[in-house]
């Protein structure tokens, strides 16, 4: 299996897209892999409109503030969230960080899925809820998340810079850094290593006891039984 680090780095955010038609089993598939995206309490209460008519796709990226390149993309897939399924389960917690979580764990399976398949992605979440609400027919209880653009792409962008691991990472606590994070985590690693050791001994012990008593109470029961006999 290769790494998965290698499709995450390479993936990029597609601007424009050639008006080429997508596959429905390569859009199914990303569909599949959003839908296996984790959620809170295994709720997956994400939903997804697939919206593939042309004219429905226009009216989607005036939504979107007016950025009608999306509309070139072979299909754009609104996910929303049940918000009213959330809230009961987790109150408002729920519904204001929840469902957005859960949403963006399956958004980021499909735009790995989808560069896994040769696609290009955009993920839009810049849009007028409310006309994009109306347009789609969406209940009061259902929220859109997101807006994501799946096509081929026009051109790859360069990779965008990001910044150095050590400059994001802390250990233990807020801005605490470590000059040398391997060593620490090797330190770390031969504590918690030895007590496994520690543990396991005591466990062997503890096992060792329970077998001699065992034998001592049946060697008593057996003395016994000689005895009546």
């Amino acid at each position: 299996m290769g790494d998965i680090l290698d499709i995450i780095k390479s993936r990029r955010t597609i601007k424009n897209f050639l008006p080429k038609y997508v596959d429905w089993n390569k859009v199914s598939k990303i569909l599949d892999a959003a839908r296996h995206a984790p959620s809170s309490g295994n709720i997956q209460d994400w939903r997804f409109i697939v919206i593939l008519e042309p004219s429905l796709k226009h009216a989607v990226a005036k939504a979107c503030y007016e950025q009608y390149e999306i509309a070139q993309a072979g299909v754009l897939i609104v996910v929303v969230s049940d918000t009213e399924k959330v809230e009961r389960y987790y109150g408002m917690r729920g519904e204001r960080l929840y469902a957005i979580q859960n949403c963006a764990a399956a958004i980021e399976n499909m735009l790995l899925e989808a560069h896994s398949l040769g696609l290009g992605t955009r993920w839009i979440g810049g849009f007028d809820e409310e006309e994009l609400r109306t347009l789609l027919r969406m209940q009061a209880h259902i929220r859109p998340q997101a807006v994501i653009a799946v096509g081929y792409p026009k051109d790859i962008p360069d990779k965008p810079q990001k910044f150095p691991l050590e400059s994001v990472v802390y250990f233990n606590a807020w801005r605490n850094r470590h000059r040398d994070p391997a060593k620490y985590m090797q330190d770390v690693a031969v504590v918690l290593q030895r007590k496994a050791q520690a543990t396991s001994e005591s466990l062997g012990k503890l096992k060792d006891a329970i077998v001699d008593k065992a034998k001592e109470k049946f060697s008593k029961k057996e003395t016994d039984d000689n005895e009546e006999r």
